[in-house]
């Protein structure tokens, strides 16, 4: 095994500074800062390197390591997705933001096509028909132009039909996001988690508020801390939507 040693260590207090700008409490940020500790620990010990030389194969070291003794290694994986934020490495991020998703779906129940409000039903039939029933089959199955395109001819159904399925399911990526909030964000524009992660919490609450007022949307804006969740998960969200319909619903 190579041998990477650099001096600098942690920034722990520009960590603490970033964590704290994100909204977090004072005992999220100190728990931040103990399981990121755990993990330069990890690499000293185990993989012989600091943090500054963390690699890919070491994260899944450090899972492989964490599961074998039964434990959750979500919260952990959490906390490196904040600090490779942090960092602004987006290969480390987006590969960690996979572990953790895969871990998390196979505990959470998926959400079905057919429970979006406002959706043609008879359109969800047609899917479900062909195995696609759930938000992960509809972005596997019409992520792309291409998909969509063929999909519509085998179907019957238009492309931006389906576009707007595929849309709906992306929003929800970013957790806690159902029925109506999912409706909400699409019909206010924000149909990517890259659109959602272009605001801070305060500017897209009153984006709501407004929106709200204008179009007589019937339900409530959501609170300002959920609105903060929502926009730091998207923001660790890599894109996987090809955004592009080739026809009009």
């Amino acid at each position: 095994m190579q041998i990477c040693r650099h001096v600098e260590k942690m920034n722990e207090e520009e960590f603490r500074k970033y964590l704290k700008r994100r909204g977090k409490k004072p005992a999220v940020v100190n728990r931040n800062v103990v399981v990121l500790k755990d993990f330069i620990s990890y690499l000293l010990e185990k993989r012989d390197k600091d943090l500054n030389c963390v690699t890919i194969d070491d994260i899944d070291a450090f899972v492989i390591e964490i599961e074998s003794g039964n434990q959750s290694v979500k919260g952990y994986l959490y906390v490196l997705m904040n600090y490779f934020h942090f960092l602004g490495n987006k290969e480390l991020l987006n590969h960690t933001n996979a572990l953790r998703d895969e871990r998390t779906q196979k505990t959470r129940r998926l959400f079905l096509l057919k429970e979006f409000l406002n959706v043609n039903q008879d359109h969800v039939k047609k899917l479900a028909a062909i195995g696609i029933k759930n938000v992960n089959q509809m972005l596997e199955k019409g992520r792309t132009k291409k998909q969509r395109k063929q999909m519509s001819k085998q179907l019957g159904i238009p492309e931006g039909a389906i576009l707007e399925l595929v849309k709906l399911s992306d929003i929800t990526r970013i957790g806690y996001i159902k029925k109506k909030l999912s409706r909400l964000y699409y019909e206010a524009g924000l149909d990517s988690p890259a659109k959602i992660a272009e605001f801070e919490p305060k500017q897209l609450h009153e984006f709501f508020i407004k929106f709200v007022e204008e179009t007589g949307w019937d339900g409530m804006v959501p609170n300002l801390k959920d609105l903060v969740g929502n926009i730091e998960n998207a923001r660790k969200l890599p894109e996987i939507v090809e955004a592009k319909s080739l026809e009009c619903m």
